[in-house]
């Protein structure tokens, strides 16, 4: 099936990113994290969405954000971002939601996580941890499901096998858009996407890995839940793109999951980009609706 007209613009808009001369997109996205310091996120005010929820803060370097708090569904949705664990949410992130959460009756949190360079995953696992807890407290009866696209997908992925070892329950469901599973990236099939692909960098994405990281071998499932045991995850969809080059990735870690009796839902975007449902094009809708008829099956 070939790609829509608009996945192709969106595919030739992504091309034409600029950077300055001499500098790499993760210079520029870290010289902006310094420069803003550990200041809060705020919502984008200019992206209008149907629900703008309720914000907590958990301490003075974390967040949540609500969306469709009032509903009366048994189903409460745990949603992560991408942004290779240095970006902060972006507007196309939050008009996702807006669809997604304008289809499904059930109450999203999206936790503000700490992000490197301020932060590494140490901190980011231990403040996810006694959130988690607090979940499992005032939601015990709730079923869970963690959705994630990129970075957040890796995460949420690394989170649920921590929180298995821990002994707590761990989500009936991820639902993840492109997940970051290897920081490693060593797979020799990757330099076969690196030139279809438009959003992600190599080399970018190397130096942000060890950001991240802070020391700690790549290897550890915590950082790349494709090298993990599994054991925590139940039921996971997948959603990739032949444009992105985590493609090769994800559909080994899709049969990793298969071959351990995890139920494993693939789909895969022909000539699609990283992330390609929060795209303004037919296919995304096509893979929303595909995500809200598991989240009501759920």
């Amino acid at each position: 099936m070939e790609r829509s007209r608009q996945a192709e613009i969106c595919e030739k808009i992504a091309r034409k990113a600029v950077v300055p001369k001499g500098k790499t997109m993760s210079d520029v996205i870290l010289a902006f994290r310094r420069a803003k310091g550990k200041k809060r996120y705020r919502l984008p005010l200019l992206v209008k969405i149907r629900d703008r929820g309720k914000i907590e803060d958990i301490d003075s370097d974390m967040q949540l954000f609500y969306m469709n708090v009032e509903s009366g569904s048994d189903r409460l949705i745990i949603y992560l971002h991408g942004g290779a664990y240095v970006e902060e949410m972006l507007p196309f992130h939050w008009l996702m939601l807006d669809k997604i959460t304008a289809r499904v009756d059930s109450t999203f949190i999206i936790p503000d996580y700490p992000l490197a360079p301020y932060s590494d995953f140490r901190e980011c696992y231990e403040k996810m941890r006694i959130f988690y807890e607090k979940v499992l407290k005032y939601y015990p009866d709730r079923k869970i499901i963690f959705m994630g696209d990129s970075a957040g997908g890796g995460l949420a992925l690394g989170l649920n096998m921590y929180f298995h070892r821990l002994g707590l329950r761990t989500a009936d469901r991820l639902i993840l858009m492109s997940p970051w599973v290897d920081l490693v990236m060593d797979n020799p099939e990757i330099k076969n996407y690196l030139k279809v692909d438009p959003t992600l960098k190599y080399d970018d994405l190397s130096v942000e890995a060890l950001y991240w990281a802070n020391g700690e071998d790549l290897h550890d499932y915590r950082l790349s839940p494709i090298y993990g045991d599994m054991e925590g995850l139940k039921d996971v969809t997948l959603f990739t793109g032949t444009h992105e080059f985590f493609y090769p990735d994800i559909v080994k870690f899709a049969k990793i999951l298969e071959d351990k009796g995890i139920k494993t839902r693939l789909h895969v975007g022909e000539g699609l980009n990283h992330v390609y449902p929060a795209f303004p094009i037919p296919e995304a809708e096509e893979a929303i609706k595909t995500m809200c008829d598991i989240i009501d099956e759920t």
